[in-house]
Order: structure tokens, then C-alpha cells, then sequence
């Protein structure tokens, strides 16, 4: 093999290389990218959660202590469409969590703020 075929094969094999480099990068990019709008998801599903937690206190301390209520539970009118909508969000954290986890997301970034 000539020199010129050793450079042609070398070139060859230097294109095909830096051609899977390009695709596993690009890969990579589009699942960090993917990663990162999930976290951004489940940040804002747990502050909607903690939002509602806090309504939900105060509704059922109006209920206690301001309305002398004797008995509420979780099927009380005025906390039930609150404790309904806390279980969808907390249903919908958890399957946007296990997807972060399947793309190779770990649980203490989720932990960090943005």
C-alpha cells in the first residue's frame, strides 16, 4: 500500500469516526436536553404540590378553628377537591421522576434548585 492509499484509508477511517463521535454527542445533547426539561417539570409540579399543601391548611384550620367544625376528614366539601388534586400531582411527580430516572437522571439533582 502506497502512501496515498494509506492516507486515503486513514482520512476514510478519521470521516467515519468523527461521524460516531457526532451521532453519540448529538444523542447525549438531545437526552440532557430532555433530562432538563423533566427536572424543570417536576419542579414546578412539586411547587404547585407545596402551594396546594399550604391551601390545604388553611382550609382546614378555617374549618377548625374558625368555623368550630368538629369532624373533618377527607371527604369534607370544602378540602376534598384540594386532597383530589394533591393525588394527581403527586401521581404525575412520581411518573415524571421515573422517567428522569430512566434517562439517567439521579434523585439528588432533583434535590438541587434550578
Amino acid at each position: 500500500m502506497n502512501f496515498s492509499e494509506k492516507l486515503k484509508k486513514f482520512m476514510e477511517n478519521s470521516i467515519d469516526a468523527s461521524r460516531e463521535f457526532l451521532e453519540k454527542t448529538s444523542d447525549q445533547a438531545q437526552i440532557w436536553t430532555e433530562m432538563g426539561k423533566l427536572k424543570i417539570e417536576i419542579l414546578q409540579l412539586r411547587a404547585k404540590a407545596q402551594s396546594l399543601t399550604a391551601k390545604l391548611g388553611t382550609e382546614v384550620y378555617t374549618l377548625l378553628v374558625e368555623k368550630d367544625e368538629p369532624m373533618i376528614g377527607s371527604s369534607t366539601p370544602e378540602i376534598e377537591p384540594i386532597i383530589k388534586e394533591l393525588q394527581e400531582l403527586d401521581r404525575a411527580i412520581d411518573e415524571k421522576e421515573a422517567l428522569y430516572r430512566s434517562k439517567g437522571g439521579k434523585d439528588k439533582d432533583l434535590d438541587e434548585k434550578m
